[in-house]
């Protein structure tokens, strides 16, 4: 359990909730769920009956108001057992947030509401086969259709969370002057192809899929934020948001990693000693026990200074996922070396930390990206020269 010095009254008491609900209803199940590829919709439904899919909503939207802090701590929570369940809290608020900020009312009033019960799935579309982080290089197109508000939309998003089951996008793209555009558009639509995606490394029940619009007609009043301001302003909101739930979902399952590694460590005798008393597994257990007390602090950090809106925010989510994030892929690994020949068969919990683990570091932000961001940060920060 975290620290609860550093939390309120409140906040200890949905982390029990969400800690009690992922023990009853997550926990036993996320196995056959990754064995399967694919979280049941069922379960997706029951966490929207509980408050979960729209806790950081605003109330106005039917949603629960949460602070930044306890929406982390339902991801720590679900994280700890089940990263795909955990990506519906991630992507669900990265479109839900968007809206929220830039959307119009009519798209507030239309969306919000049921995405706040978990009646309507959304997918944030950004990815595409050839442009991954560097999102202004995206080529699915907004034309308009040369009538009316009608545009007319194409191109193709891949690697998308949760896309396989959604009901709606939130789809990235420019116009043919290389404006900037964004627009919601129901799965459903004409000229949309969903093709989903099998056997991915880590995520397999996250429901991902490749997208391909053609001639999608898209109206303008399901366009999202200014033309040209979108990609600077609008997608960075979104994607602040899945960096919060995924450093807190990075640490949730750094937990997972040492929870089990503590208690095989425990149990497991080589050389008529258990393997805790071996200096090299001591060393590899105190390492998890240290990067888990730093992350939770670090996402602790962030969520607060998110919520007092403070300007340095998003550099302190930025550190939060880079450094959870790492840490949990070091943990992984770590646990299959402690487990042995025993974490390297997909019936041990050990194989999928290992699998998920590495696709943290890649989501909302590579290693390489996130060090470029900081270490240009730090330099101006802590440099001594002039």
């Amino acid at each position: 359990m975290l620290n609860h010095r550093l939390l309120t009254g409140e906040q200890k008491t949905r982390y029990h909730e969400f800690y009690e609900f992922v023990k009853e209803h997550v926990a036993p199940f996320d196995h056959t769920w990754d064995k399967e590829q694919g979280v049941p919709l069922q379960v997706m439904k029951q966490c929207g009956a509980a408050g979960f899919v729209g806790g950081i909503i605003p109330k106005e939207y039917g949603g629960g108001g949460w602070d930044a802090v306890t929406f982390g701590l339902l991801n720590e929570a679900f994280g700890a057992a089940s990263s795909s369940l955990c990506a519906l809290f991630t992507v669900q608020t990265m479109v839900a947030m968007t809206l929220a900020k830039w959307g119009t009312d009519e798209q507030k009033n239309q969306w919000l509401h049921p995405m706040a019960k978990g009646d309507i799935i959304a997918s944030f579309a950004m990815t595409e086969p050839k442009v991954g982080s560097d999102i202004q290089a995206v080529e699915t197109t907004f034309t308009w259709k040369g009538a009316g508000d009608i545009f007319l939309l194409n191109g193709t998003k891949k690697w998308i969370t949760l896309s396989a089951i959604a009901d709606i996008f939130l789809v990235f793209g420019k116009d043919p002057e290389g404006k900037s555009m964004a627009g919601i558009i129901r799965s459903t639509a004409p000229g949309v192809t969903i093709k989903p995606l099998k056997d991915m490394l880590g995520f397999r029940g996250a429901h991902l899929s490749q997208i391909e619009f053609e001639n999608c007609e898209i109206h303008a009043g399901d366009l999202v934020g200014k033309p040209g301001l979108v990609l600077p302003y609008v997608a960075p909101l979104g994607l602040h948001f899945g960096r919060i739930s995924t450093a807190w979902s990075s640490t949730g399952l750094l937990r997972a990693c040492l929870e089990t590694s503590a208690t095989y460590a425990s149990e497991r005798r080589q050389f008529q000693a258990q393997i805790m008393d071996h200096g090299a597994i001591r060393q590899m257990i105190t390492n998890m026990g240290a990067d888990l007390e730093a992350a939770r602090l670090l996402c602790l950090n962030a969520c607060m200074a998110e919520d007092v809106h403070s300007p340095d925010a998003i550099e302190k989510v930025l550190l939060a996922k880079y450094f959870a994030s790492r840490a949990a892929a070091g943990a992984a690994t770590d646990t299959v070396q402690i487990m042995g020949a025993a974490g390297c068969h997909e019936e041990n919990a050990a194989a999928h930390f290992y699998r998920n683990a590495k696709v943290m570091q890649i989501i909302e932000g590579t290693d390489q990206v996130l060090q470029k961001v900081l270490g240009k940060s730090f330099c101006q920060k802590f440099s001594k020269r002039g």
